[in-house]
């Protein structure tokens, strides 16, 4: 995992949760000028400090935005334009690209396209896994993605858990989770 290639739901998701800084600090994230135009355009600057954040950090090249054009192919389900094109420029990337998102209908294209995808609680696990960020924020950004995203209590309950089998692991107590 080289390079971060993010769809909207993805990207609006870490900069709620505070993770997209450490993220760009960690990785190379790219995005789709599709994407780009989603979540940043004048409404949405205005409405939302996120949507001025991520604004603030592509013009500042933490975020770059990528406005090729790719070969036009209908998706294998029903996806949203931005969605697809992060899908799009996931596979052309090639190796060492994984699609960060938070989208089921995108999570079941890349599983049925064989490509690498990562959902925001498992970044925030990751994140805190490689030192990027501390456990108290691992733990805040997990809450926040259990309240502004759509996950199942499950989904967030296995995140905290890896957080604290991580947590053993670097101070070296090994009992039981």
């Amino acid at each position: 995992m080289n390079i971060i290639v993010a769809d909207s739901c993805a990207l609006i998701l870490l900069a709620k949760s505070g993770l997209l800084k450490a993220l760009t600090e960690f990785r190379r994230v790219i995005v789709p000028a599709a994407v780009f135009e989603e979540v940043v355009n004048q409404d949405t600057i205005e409405k939302f400090p996120d949507a001025k954040s991520i604004s603030v950090m592509t013009s500042q090249g933490k975020i770059e935005m990528v406005s090729k054009e790719l070969p036009d192919r209908k998706p294998p389900i029903t996806l949203g334009k931005g969605e697809w094109a992060a899908i799009r420029l996931a596979q052309e990337m090639g190796e060492g690209a994984v699609l960060a998102t938070d989208d089921g209908k995108a999570i079941k294209t890349c599983r049925f396209l064989n490509l690498p995808f990562i959902i925001s609680p498992k970044i925030a696990t990751e994140l805190y896994r490689h030192g990027c960020i501390e456990v108290f924020l691992a733990k805040a950004a997990i809450e926040k993605i259990r309240i502004e995203g759509r996950y199942a209590p499950d989904i967030i309950a296995e995140a905290l858990l890896r957080l604290k089998e991580i947590g053993n692991v670097k101070t070296g107590n090994r009992e039981d989770t």
